[in-house]
């Protein structure tokens, strides 16, 4: 995560723009839990961090915690920044205007890639929420990762029983989302067959990765103006900062909760 997105304006880290699109889908959950002034406890939110340390990754008033009710999560973050942001002047022109923009995750970038100690860790605290709520739409898992698990941490055994995991409503949902920093690495978007996929690691993502439900098939179509092939999985591979904000927005928008 400490190699810049080239071909990109400012060459961003990837870790700082994971960093951005989480606490940017956060306040978008925060958003549509509100009514009035009020942000009203629909959710729960956890972000587990996997590098050379392994373990809740949100700050401040909610460090240690391994899910945070949406509400107090909006009303704790870290900082609050001012950002510029780039929109229409009505009259064909683009102005920057300045923005409030809450940070609760940090980026950091170690080296490491822990991923089976990380599903691990995610399966157990799914294995209690599961069974406190029974009858609650099912949990989203999203996986953000930069490369292949470390040697002897494979995240298969654990992400299979991830997604056994469910509710009355439905199994549990695992999306992995792979980061490229190479402009010219080819974005595979939500396969459905591992035949277009370039190697073991890829495949093997495909594989700890659920079918995404008919709810994120039909917010896929709005978002893309397309249509996914039939048993398409909840994998996006040399994901670009559009796509995984596009992946991110599939996977979360309230349209996929009851």
């Amino acid at each position: 995560m400490a190699e810049p997105i080239m071909g990109v304006p400012g060459n961003p880290l990837k870790a700082q723009f994971v960093a951005d699109a989480l606490n940017k889908i956060i306040l978008t959950l925060a958003v549509t839990a509100s009514k009035d002034v009020e942000v009203r406890r629909y959710y729960q939110v956890g972000v587990i961090g996997y590098g050379v340390q392994v373990g809740p990754a949100l700050g401040g008033a909610l460090a240690n915690q391994q899910l945070a009710w949406i509400d107090d999560v909006y009303n704790n973050p870290l900082r609050v920044e001012d950002r510029l942001k780039k929109q229409s002047d009505g009259a064909g022109g683009v102005i920057e205007v300045t923005t409030k923009f809450p940070v609760w995750f940090e980026p950091v970038a170690n080296g490491s890639t822990q991923m089976g100690r990380a599903m691990a860790q995610a399966l157990l605290i799914l294995q209690e929420w599961v069974q406190n709520h029974p009858t609650a739409y099912p949990p989203t898992v999203i996986n953000l990762t930069d490369g292949e698990p470390d040697q002897g941490d494979d995240p298969t055994s654990a992400s299979t029983n991830i997604k056994s995991l469910s509710t009355a409503d439905g199994n549990v949902v695992l999306l992995t989302l792979h980061v490229s920093s190479n402009p010219y690495s080819q974005q595979i978007f939500f396969p459905s067959t591992t035949e277009i996929l370039p190697d073991d690691n890829s495949r093997k993502m495909f594989n700890i990765s659920s079918p995404l439900t008919p709810r994120m098939i039909e917010t896929s179509s709005q978002i893309l103006q397309s249509s996914l092939e039939p048993g398409a999985r909840g994998i996006v591979y040399n994901a670009s900062i559009e796509g995984i904000v596009q992946a991110l927005e599939i996977g979360t928008r309230p349209s996929n909760l009851r």
